[in-house]
């Protein structure tokens, strides 16, 4: 088989939790924005993180939708201790999602058209995060770096994800 000029890795194990407040701009936002050294980010985009003052890893923010946000973490430090900094603010909660979801990392010249055949959510420039289907199922696809764009899913579907990005692949290496 060809090689299609993607790569795709699933990143595993990931920490994820959500972030969900009533107003991005009220006492929690501020709450985030004081714990991270940033605003939440703004629809429609992504942002990598350090937390000031700790030598915790990075965070991943991503918007999802008005009043949601969705953060990653290679390790759990780094999610640990925004969730103790965020632990007593007002207006949201954070909600512990590590083990519901899958993350696959995909690099490579081909992936805007690997996405494009897949579904609805389009190729996220490094900044941006967007909603949609891929291979009918809802993916929060989202970059933060130049060349590299993440698929978030459900765990439930993360392998009927993979194996149709695997099928997908096979198409590209004969040619399709």
């Amino acid at each position: 088989m060809a090689d299609p000029g993607i790569e795709v890795q699933s990143l595993a194990p990931v920490h994820a939790a959500v972030l969900r407040y009533f107003a991005p701009e009220g006492p929690f936002g501020e709450a985030v924005a004081a714990a991270t050294g940033v605003r939440l980010p703004a629809p429609l985009a992504a942002t990598a993180v350090s937390l000031p003052g700790t030598a915790a890893g990075e965070l991943l923010l991503a918007w999802t939708r008005p009043t949601e946000t969705l953060v990653l973490a290679a390790d759990a430090a780094p999610l640990r201790e925004l969730m103790r900094r965020l632990e007593p603010a007002e207006g949201g909660c954070v909600v512990e999602l590590t083990g519901a979801v899958a993350v696959l990392r995909l690099t490579g010249a081909p992936v805007a058209d690997l996405i494009g055949r897949l579904g609805s959510t389009g190729l996220p420039q490094p900044g941006e995060a967007r909603r949609g289907r891929l291979a009918d199922v809802a993916v929060l696809s989202l970059s933060v770096r130049a060349g590299e764009v993440l698929l978030v899913v459900d765990r439930a579907f993360a392998g009927h994800l993979d194996a149709w990005i695997g099928a997908t692949l096979e198409t590209f290496a004969a040619g399709g």
